[in-house]
């Protein structure tokens, strides 16, 4: 069981949470809701695995953040029960968002580098 970590920054223009949470529920089919209610992390389902978005300000109260947080404040989670299924989907969803040309993205297994749309391996 591992959890695969897609950290979401803007490629141009604001990042609109609303649409990041339409583009995850369209690649993926599932449907996402809000825990608890105003709490900013939403949680969805898709089959065995859980899938997690989060407004990483709100969801850990990080008023001064610093990179990559900073650059990057959103986090898609692929909570997986099966390693290779997991490593699918967030691969799946990785390239479909780094396609649609509105993200900057880092991939992670475990908060270790797997893949960036802009970030150097050597600098992790």
């Amino acid at each position: 069981m591992s959890d695969f970590e897609i950290m979401v920054g803007r490629l141009e223009g604001s990042l609109d949470l609303r649409r990041l949470l339409q583009d995850v529920e369209d690649v993926l089919g599932v449907r996402l809701w809000e825990l608890p209610e105003g709490s900013r992390r939403f949680r969805g389902e898709l089959g065995d695995h859980r899938i997690y978005v989060n407004d990483e300000f709100a969801v850990n109260g990080i008023d001064n953040p610093t990179e990559p947080f900073k650059s990057h404040p959103y986090e898609v989670i692929v909570d997986a029960v099966d390693d290779a299924d997991g490593r699918a989907i967030a691969v799946r969803l990785y390239e479909a968002m780094e396609r649609s040309g509105h993200y900057r993205l880092v991939l992670l297994k475990e908060g270790q580098f797997l893949d960036s749309t802009h970030f150097p391996e050597a600098e992790w």
